[in-house]
């Protein structure tokens, strides 16, 4: 668990934040549109995740 601030605020995270550069697991989304994304949709492609 990490502590990270928020708005100014401390808020405890559940498990490890991920490091620079770290692989991150795959997993789903709902986009926009509400159709389901996830990582491997975007396989090939630079993505940037702001966590």
């Amino acid at each position: 668990m990490a502590t990270i601030t928020f708005k100014g605020n401390p808020v405890n995270t559940k498990g490890s934040l991920p490091q620079v550069g770290e692989q991150a697991p795959d997993f789903k989304l709902t986009a926009c549109d509400l159709s389901d994304k996830s990582l491997t949709d975007f396989k090939g492609n630079k993505i940037i995740l702001n966590i």
